[in-house]
């Protein structure tokens, strides 16, 4: 998905979903993650610049000195912090924020390596700690201006390795240039596909919230379980969408080479969730179709390859569905067009009584073919 500037302070946070700028041509005034993490009834956001941002903790107006969350912001451009993400293993690798040679690496002036050490202490240790430790919400540059795109919520650590080996202090440069630095491992764990509900944040910001309330279900295993029991993000429905280059304009390329959707390949994603006619339950997986609710020459290319913009059918209510015979009301109920008489109804075994599954974000899409696809 993707969201606009003036969509942002209530904007849900997606995973692979892109986050645009403002257009005022000031990095510092178009930069989207301020405005994404401003709270409603919280007075402070994220900080504008670095690669570490922290969000502090509110009382009664004012702001304490403790993290509420953090956002990891990875442009790909220091080539002293090669931050790299890889989307088949869930490890988002990240340094911290000494490079100055001669320096203790726990003296920087932001204390990255402090915080790092902190958290990673408290994940390899109690639930009680663990329930301390802020979020990590990271985000990557696309490429185009400042929008970014979230990669997700990262946790301390990963399953199977200590402590040292999930934070290790490493040496850089050579002789007098040498210099210490941490480099973390992270783990980007698995989160329900809605997304980040902003009800999270707002516990977080407040000092006296429930910072498992509302939280991710995987986050809430974090804190009981540790590094050694969460679930990476599912890299199974992660694919970049390159092969869409071709289909848009060559100012989108750069964008493009840069979305990824969770759901990957339209139809081995749709085949992999139900293998079975939406309407009739034929499960002969080699006559599947993946149908698109709205169709592909009105979408756009993030549309075209959205999960959310497809149904699996048989051919024969494939065609119905494509040429407008068939729709769905928002809460799945069949609709049938008034053109399709009692006998051709039961050639093609529909009823006012078919309901299919339909989730919230196949809605829009929905409505779409209703509109203008549907024959009323």
């Amino acid at each position: 998905m993707r969201f606009k500037y003036e969509e942002l302070s209530s904007a849900p946070l997606i995973i692979n979903s892109i986050y645009e700028g403002g257009r005022k041509k000031n990095p510092v005034a178009d930069d989207p993650l301020t405005k994404l993490f401003k709270v409603n009834g919280f007075i402070k956001s994220v900080g504008n610049r670095g690669g570490f941002r922290k969000s502090r903790k509110e009382k009664n107006g004012k702001v304490t000195n403790k993290i509420a969350y953090s956002v990891i912001f990875s442009s790909r451009r220091v080539k002293e912090w090669p931050n790299k993400y890889d989307e088949s293993t869930g490890l988002f690798i990240y340094y911290g924020d000494n490079r100055e040679p001669g320096n203790n690496y726990l003296s920087t002036k932001q204390k990255g390596n402090v915080w790092l050490k902190d958290i990673f202490e408290k994940a390899y240790g109690s639930p009680k700690a663990r329930k301390t430790i802020p979020p990590m919400f990271v985000f990557e540059s696309t490429g185009v201006g400042v929008n970014v795109e979230f990669l997700g919520v990262a946790v301390p650590g990963i399953k199977g390795k200590t402590m040292e080996q999930a934070l290790e202090l490493k040496t850089y440069g050579e002789s007098q240039n040498q210099f210490q630095n941490y480099k973390a491992h992270l783990t980007v764990i698995n989160i329900e596909p809605e997304g980040v509900n902003r009800a999270w944040l707002a516990q977080l910001k407040d000092i006296n919230g429930d910072t498992l309330k509302y939280a991710p279900k995987e986050w809430i295993n974090f804190v009981e379980n540790g590094p050694h029991g969460v679930t990476p993000i599912n890299s199974e429905h992660m694919v970049t969408i390159d092969n869409t280059r071709s289909l848009v304009l060559e100012s989108e390329k750069q964008y493009l080479r840069k979305v990824r959707t969770t759901q990957g390949k339209f139809r081995e994603c749709l085949l992999k969730k139900t293998p079975t006619c939406k309407v009739c339950g034929m499960n002969i997986r080699e006559l599947l179709v993946a149908s698109h609710i709205k169709p592909w020459r009105d979408s756009d290319d993030i549309e075209r390859v959205d999960f959310f913009n497809g149904l699996l059918l048989c051919p024969s209510h494939n065609a119905a569905f494509d040429a407008g015979y068939i729709s769905f009301d928002n809460k799945g109920n069949i609709i049938l067009s008034h053109l399709l008489n009692k006998e051709n109804k039961e050639l093609l075994h529909l009823d006012e009584n078919i309901k299919i599954k339909l989730d919230s974000r196949h809605i829009y899409y929905m409505d779409w073919h209703l509109t203008n696809v549907f024959k009323k």
